[in-house]
C-alpha cells in the first residue's frame, strides 16, 4: 500500500446508490494503482477506464491506473458497495516509493502553512 504521511494509505468503502453516477475524472498521480474489491454488486453497475467499460463481479479484484479518465455508474435499483484502496505501481523500487512519499510530504508542509 502507498505510504504518504497525512495522505495515504487510503482505504474506504465506496457506496454507490441506485441511479448514481460518478462523472468522468482523473487522478493526479500515476505512481499508484487503484484497487476495487466488489462486495455487493447488483446487475447494471459498471466502471469505465479510458475506452474500456467493465462490470464489477463480487469478489473479483479490479486494479487500474486512475490517472486515466474513468467514471462509474449504478444503473440498478440496489446499492453497490466496494472496498477501495490504493497500492504502489509494482515497477517502482522501494527507493522510488520513499522518494515519491518525501516529495508529497514536503509539498504538504508548504500547502498547509498556518495563517499569519
Amino acid at each position: 500500500m502507498t505510504q504518504i504521511a497525512g495522505q495515504t494509505p487510503s482505504v474506504l468503502f465506496s457506496r454507490l446508490t441506485p441511479g448514481a453516477h460518478i462523472p468522468p475524472h482523473r487522478g493526479m498521480l500515476n505512481c499508484r494503482l487503484i484497487c476495487h474489491l466488489p462486495l455487493i454488486v447488483p446487475d447494471n453497475c459498471w466502471l469505465r477506464v479510458g475506452s474500456e467499460t467493465r462490470k464489477w463481479r463480487e469478489g473479483e479484484l479490479m486494479i487500474f491506473d486512475d490517472s486515466f479518465e474513468h467514471e462509474a455508474k449504478n444503473d440498478s435499483a440496489e446499492t453497490r458497495i466496494i472496498l477501495l484502496f490504493d497500492i504502489w505501481r509494482p515497477e517502482l523500487t522501494a527507493d522510488e516509493q520513499t522518494g515519491i512519499s518525501k516529495i508529497f510530504e514536503t509539498i504538504a508542509t508548504f500547502t498547509h502553512l498556518p495563517e499569519a
